[in-house]
């Protein structure tokens, strides 16, 4: 569980200061990043709230809400037609951040779910 809260809190300001970043030194509309800023608030939240595996579908959902909004902005980016092309690479790379925190927490809850039917 630690590792779990640790890093979802540690993805949460690495994004809230990428996403800072982004807004103040290019032209990105500011309200598209509101959604990031709550994603990542609800990490903040889970990772100092959650206090046993039973709660973990909380933050389970939080990165699965993450990674559709990537996911999204990945696939808008490439769009042959209309895709700006803009930092492909790091989308891909917080595709695999967030992957990493959807495995390692439902891993996590599965163990514990099936350690307490025993």
């Amino acid at each position: 569980m630690k590792f779990i809260k640790g890093y979802a809190a540690f993805v949460a300001v690495l994004l809230i200061v990428g996403e800072t970043w982004v807004v103040l030194s290019t032209s990105k509309y500011w309200p598209l990043s509101i959604d990031d800023y709550i994603a990542c608030s609800g990490l903040i939240i889970c990772a100092i709230a959650i206090k046993n595996a039973q709660h973990l579908p909380w933050l389970m959902g939080i990165w699965m809400f993450m990674f559709g909004n990537i996911y999204a902005m990945l696939f808008s980016r490439l769009d042959p037609v209309s895709g700006t092309g803009e930092r492909i690479e790091l989308l891909i790379g917080l595709l695999g951040i967030i992957f990493i925190g959807i495995v390692s927490s439902t891993y996590t809850w599965r163990k514990n779910l099936h350690s307490n039917s025993n």
